[in-house]
């Protein structure tokens, strides 16, 4: 019977984690929206900059677009603001159930992830963002008059954000396979001239159809792919 009492408890308290971090997310979309066309006009600025040189613009074909881009963008930046908070309600819930050292390892886990995430969106903003844009408008024929579709420009850079962000996840991914000892750091130590082939793949897939961009994304991850094996090695030494 206690054994009973205490698993509904505990879906009880998780219904409580997931409602607060609901409405946390939501409060926080709340609290944006009004700025959502700045929102909006920082993340386009990097392809403003370059269409500027052939007097382009970004416009839209659907009326509906002019306010569901904005409140997109909108919803993923609420969603990266609020993500510590919701993750400390989470952590509350499941940090009872965990030993000293299990706790000290998830906390590292998550705080390197979101570092990583947010990493990789400094780098598409300020590195890839100028790098493609300007390759792309530099390659557009003379007589050509340039116009991006507002919920084109949405998809590419979404898809960058999320390719960009898992992508940086490698180190994450080696350390964690050689603490729980998954995977050794031999393995890992012998194939890297597989991953450094599979990088460029995993760029070709994800990123728009260019060399740059290619290039933007396999050499960082190769690069993380090598912090991935020292810092699996200190973590192993400790």
């Amino acid at each position: 019977m206690n054994i009973k009492k205490n698993f509904f408890e505990q879906l009880l308290e998780l219904r409580s984690v997931l409602i607060k971090s609901l409405l946390i997310y939501l409060a926080v979309v709340i609290i944006l929206i009004p700025f959502s066309t700045n929102i909006y006009e920082f993340f386009a600025q990097p392809l403003l900059d370059e269409l500027a040189i052939l007097n382009g613009s970004i416009i839209s074909t659907k009326l509906s677009a002019t306010f569901i881009v904005p409140f997109k963008i909108t919803a993923l930046l609420a969603f990266i603001v609020s993500y510590p908070i919701i993750f400390y309600h989470v952590w509350s819930f499941i940090a009872p159930g965990l030993y000293k050292n299990e706790k000290f390892f998830a906390t590292f886990l998550f705080l390197f992830s979101f570092l990583l995430f947010m990493l990789a969106a400094i780098f598409v903003y300020f590195i890839v963002f100028p790098a493609i844009f300007h390759f792309f408008v530099s390659m557009t024929p003379k007589d050509v008059g340039l116009m991006i579709d507002i919920s084109n420009y949405l998809e590419m850079i979404i898809a960058l954000f999320i390719a960009f962000g898992l992508a940086f996840q490698v180190p994450l991914l080696i350390i964690s396979s050689v603490k729980f000892g998954w995977i050794e750091i031999v393995t890992f130590q012998k194939n890297r001239s597989y991953f450094f082939a599979f990088s460029f793949v995993f760029g070709a897939i994800f990123t728009p159809p260019d060399i740059i961009s290619q290039i933007l994304l396999a050499l960082p991850v190769y690069f993380l792919y090598e912090i991935g094996i020292v810092l699996s090695k200190k973590i192993k030494l400790n």
